[in-house]
């Protein structure tokens, strides 16, 4: 069965990562482990895709590869940490829809739900991250049958609990049509519970190793940490911190 972790990787994939050179590769999560690599001076190869023009170019069937000289650094043999995808939760559901909604999480039944929100089904919001997370997911497996070592999938971060911590920084443009509202933070945190199981589900069925947020990120109530957090939506250095002592990175 694959191994899917609550908290960090186990002794042998944790030494694993020490001894090797590692490959950190995805998307805007992964600024938060580079400032602290950098931080404390730790060699990691990191290939953050927004900073990487073309980095994903299709061909004339509109099939994924990886820019060519990326995809050498991928080839080498070393264990490569994936954060690829995690921002679906915060497209379908970090801003106020124009009819307001909540639903009820299935695994997770006795989480807060406001009853005065339309009611939409558990099984319609999760298609919409599906859907939302469909590239992603293209892309993830892109990555597992072009590394030359053993791939494994990071968690993204928890929301914050304040809304005004995101607003200052919410990018209204790509949010056409929608209030200029944060939505409540349990939808957020729903939205981001779904989605995760979504992304695990994944992992499990390519038997690849899933680590998820470390406990002492998460607030009493799930939430990520106040302090931890870099702009509302992503982690800063000190969660990034955190997740390479996850993987065994660091002590």
């Amino acid at each position: 069965m694959p191994q899917v972790h609550s908290d960090s990787l186990d002794s042998t994939a944790g030494e694993a990562l020490s001894a090797a050179p590692l490959l950190c590769i995805g998307h805007s999560h992964i600024h938060a482990v580079k400032a602290a690599a950098e931080g404390d001076g730790l060699r990691i190869d990191s290939i953050p895709f927004w900073f990487e023009p073309g980095a994903l170019p299709r061909d004339d069937q509109g099939r994924l590869a990886f820019r060519p000289d990326l995809l050498e650094r991928i080839r080498v043999v070393r264990p490569v940490v994936s954060f690829v995808g995690g921002a679906a939760h915060s497209v379908v559901g970090a801003v106020e829809h124009p009819r307001p909604f909540d639903f009820i999480l299935p695994s997770d039944p006795e989480l807060p739900f406001d009853g005065s929100r339309e009611l939409i089904p558990a099984d319609a919001v999760r298609a919409a991250l599906v859907t939302a997370d469909a590239e992603f997911g293209e892309i993830f497996r892109l990555l597992l049958v072009s590394a030359g070592g053993p791939v494994t999938q990071v968690e993204a971060p928890p929301p914050v609990p304040d809304s005004e911590r995101l607003r200052a920084h919410t990018p209204w443009s790509f949010f056409p049509g929608q209030p200029q509202e944060i939505a409540p933070k349990w939808l957020r945190y729903k939205m981001w519970r779904l989605h995760s199981e979504i992304v695990a589900e994944r992992c499990a069925a390519l038997n690849v190793a899933y680590v998820r947020v470390p406990r002492a990120a998460m607030d009493a109530e799930g939430f990520l940490r106040a302090g931890l957090d870099a702009d509302g939506y992503h982690g800063g250095p000190e969660y990034g911190r955190m997740v390479l002592q996850s993987l065994g990175v660091v002590r």
